[in-house]
């Protein structure tokens, strides 16, 4: 049906029309005008309503206009309209901050938002994000434990650790991705055989078998050991007495064991009190009272001779039995570990090394120690906010949603799953309602186990609107969150903003990012001059310098510099690009650089993935350790003119409050 001029006017203030089209996004299609004279006016109705009109589309003959067509396959009746691109590019550079909590009892968060000064109110947001847990999805981890292709002792060990250990956890939150339970069962008890033929008369176990020419490891016995606690503990499988029984002994007996073998004698100090320590550890599993042992232990070899791993395992043996004396040693410890945490705001982590015995003895990591130490915690002081920092902080490390070795993944299993039953044991059913001030802005349910998130985005023109409860002119607000039910509610609430003023100072909320210029083809063509303002040659290829320096373990890392709108960048692997310089180039990073998770020796060739756009140059690393990184690209200066040079900005892409900028800066193309 057609609507006459008229007709539309009184459709478009029905009130019912106004409700639905009022501050919406409307694109107008209409294949029925000849001209555009009723597209116009629908347009001018839908903007009288409330509407904002995006786009408008219309046929046309291909014969008589110069436009190309877009078919779109899935609506053949809209195959003659013309899309036309206009880039709209968002601001130079945002800033954010963000603050984290969680609550279990029925609580009111209330949440001061000082409103941001001389920013964009078109963009940014005050967003508000809700879950009912701090275990994101655990499936790939056990699937790549389930899968791992080896069966070296360490292997079978860890894989019968990590699945046990998460057993319930994951019939409660239903893997879909995982096998059945029954074949998982018989996987894990052909495991168990295979490790029951490989003890030694000792008790202890090695890495493959368990000839008469061959010797226990330390170690690995050890961690069979712990495997056969957590099996005994979850009553799964039926653990062969006379192999519990024996490798119990040899844990009894582990620092004669570690004497008697010949190459031992090179060992550490560090390396032996942490394999004493992790046997106290697994006894205390077993339920045996090892306090005094490890009271004895930690008085004979002091902090000097304790890694951060036998420290977190002395305090699980030292928890069973508080006693006055041991409660003060507990706290001496605690005390020291807090003093050697590397925190941000969402995050923490541990760093700790036992030297040259590290890999080849311990089998270490740095994500396997903040799994060991997030578990002790949860022994000693499960409220802590370190806790749930520890435990976003391992979530945050994860590789295609696992660790990275067989180890990481059964200790930081363990971990979760204690975590999980201090933290989470209450079924979560409560809503989550919130405000800004006066005004409700909607509410996130939470009904039995799950890992979803929810979120409410509060739009930045609505933040700097007046607040009809402030009465100090000061314009800032309140957020205030109310959880109502069981269960435990964990919230970040973040402030994502663009400064309006385009001359921004550098700043360093976790990265220190400078930036210079320098003219390949003749130095002299591109100078900074006494005031600061560059100067380029009209069509002289400059290299770009990034130097971005972090003091803290960093995660999913972005890189990105804009260009002055008189340069356009250079992909130097393009053939018939020449550049002079062999070392500048996109997609010539070098991965080999990084090994075991260790910091390379040079900081050239680190990223994982770059990009070149037409406004931006951009580089990816998924973790960055401290350290000071270069990263260079090459454009060439294509437009005569004055132009504003954005700052370039380093920022974790999934905690952006944790970023850093240089300064704006202005160049001269002549």
């Amino acid at each position: 049906m057609v609507y006459s001029k008229a007709q539309r006017l009184e459709i478009a203030y029905d009130q019912a029309i106004k409700q639905l089209i009022d501050g919406k996004n409307i694109a107008i299609i209409d294949d029925s005008i000849a001209t555009g004279g009723s597209m116009l006016a629908s347009a001018q109705l839908i903007e009288r309503a409330g509407g904002i009109v995006v786009g408008c589309f219309a046929p046309f003959n291909d014969n008589r206009h110069d436009l190309s067509t877009v078919k779109n396959e899935a609506c053949a009746q809209f195959g003659d309209a013309i899309e036309l691109s206009l880039p709209v590019f968002t601001p130079a550079t945002s800033e954010a901050f963000a603050t984290y909590g969680d609550i279990c009892e029925e609580e009111v968060v209330l949440q001061p938002v000082e409103t941001p000064k001389n920013v964009i109110p078109q963009f940014g947001e005050l967003s508000i994000t809700t879950s009912s847990t701090a275990l994101a999805s655990l499936t790939d981890a056990i699937i790549s434990l389930y899968t791992y292709p080896y069966e070296c002792t360490e292997q079978l060990s860890s894989r019968l650790l990590g699945i046990q250990a998460l057993w319930n956890v994951l019939q409660v939150f239903h893997c879909k991705d995982l096998p059945e339970v029954s074949v998982l069962k018989t996987k894990l008890e052909s495991d168990l055989n295979t490790l029951k033929g490989r003890q030694y008369s000792n008790g202890g176990f090695g890495y493959w078998t368990n000839r008469n020419d061959s010797y226990a490891d330390p170690y690995m016995s050890v961690h069979v050991a712990h495997c056969l606690a957590v099996l005994v503990n979850k009553k799964v499988f039926d653990v062969d007495k006379k192999m519990l029984n024996n490798s119990l002994k040899y844990l009894e007996n582990i620092e004669s064991e570690i004497n008697q073998l010949s190459h031992a004698k090179y060992w550490s100090d560090l390396t032996r009190f942490s394999l004493i320590s992790y046997a106290l550890y697994v006894r205390a599993k077993h339920l045996q009272n090892v306090a005094d042992e490890a009271s004895q232990l930690f008085q004979r070899s002091g902090f000097d001779k304790l890694s951060l791993e036998a420290l977190g395992w002395l305090l699980v043996a030292l928890s069973t039995d508080k006693n006055n004396k041991k409660v003060q040693i507990i706290e001496i410890i605690y005390k020291h570990l807090k003093g050697k945490v590397s925190e941000t705001s969402e995050t923490a982590n541990f760093i700790t090394s036992y030297g040259d015995d590290g890999q080849s003895v311990m089998l270490h990591s740095n994500q396997r120690t903040d799994a060991i130490l997030l578990e002790a915690l949860l022994y000693i002081d499960p409220n802590s906010a370190l806790c749930t920092k520890l435990c976003k902080g391992l979530q945050a490390h994860k590789v295609k949603g696992a660790w990275k070795s067989t180890q990481e993944n059964c200790f930081v299993l363990i971990a979760l799953d204690k975590y999980f039953h201090i933290k989470e044991k209450d079924t979560p059913d409560f809503v989550a309602n919130i405000w800004l001030d006066n005004d409700y802005c909607g509410q996130h349910q939470y009904k039995g186990r799950t890992t979803n998130t929810h979120t409410v985005n509060i739009p930045m023109k609505v933040i700097l609107s007046p607040s009809s409860s402030d009465t100090s002119n000061n314009n800032n607000k309140n957020l205030i969150m109310h959880k109502d039910g069981n269960g435990r509610l964990y919230y970040r609430i973040a402030l994502n903003y663009a400064p309006s003023n385009l001359q921004l100072n550098a700043v360093n909320y976790g990265f220190k990012v400078e930036r210079t210029y320098v003219a390949i083809n003749d130095s002299s063509h591109a100078q900074k001059q006494s005031d600061g303002t560059w100067k380029f040659k009209l069509g002289e290829k400059i290299k770009v310098i990034l130097i971005m320096t972090t003091t803290q373990r960093r995660y999913h890392i972005a890189l990105v510099d804009y260009l002055p709108a008189g340069c356009e960048p250079l992909n130097t692997k393009l053939k018939g690009t020449l550049t002079g310089d062999t070392q500048s180039s996109v997609t010539r990073s070098n991965r080999n650089l990084y090994y075991c998770g260790c910091r390379p020796y040079s900081t050239i060739g680190w990223t994982e993935h770059e990009n070149l756009r037409d406004e931006r140059a951009e580089a990816f690393r998924s973790l960055l350790w401290p350290g000071v990184y270069e990263w260079t690209y090459v454009m060439r200066a294509t437009c005569a003119g004055t132009f504003i040079i954005p700052p370039a900005k380093a920022e974790e892409m999934y905690s952006p409050e944790n970023f850093g900028r240089c300064g704006t800066e202005k160049v001269i193309i002549e």
